[in-house]
């Protein structure tokens, strides 16, 4: 039996949050699942059906309670969740997100 190989290029963390989902200027209340600095696994918001490549931005609450906004696009499209790829253009803001949901210092 052949063990699948990890090709993701930065480690997920497991983490369950409320997200928004705003594709196209529309608002969708969804989970965040996991996150890495390249992405992110969403649930799959209601009355949204993603297409893969679909640009949109993820909003996420911070534990000060601040808001986050990242771009990303819709990398895959799973039956109960969305993978996101994160615009590689947003490192600070990626790292800052990080460090606001007390995943890094």
């Amino acid at each position: 039996m052949k063990i699948p190989v990890e090709r993701r290029q930065h480690p997920r963390q497991d983490v369950v949050r409320t997200v928004m989902v705003r594709p196209n200027g529309d608002r969708h209340e969804a989970y965040l699942l996991d996150i890495s600095r390249g992405g992110a696994r969403v649930s799959l918001p209601e009355h949204w059906v993603p297409q893969r490549g679909a640009v949109l931005r993820l909003y996420f609450e911070e534990l000060g309670g601040g808001l986050v906004g990242l771009c990303g696009r819709v990398a895959r499209v799973g039956m109960d969740d969305v993978g996101v790829e994160f615009d590689t253009a947003q490192e600070e803001d990626i790292r800052a997100l990080f460090v606001g949901l007390g995943i890094e210092s």
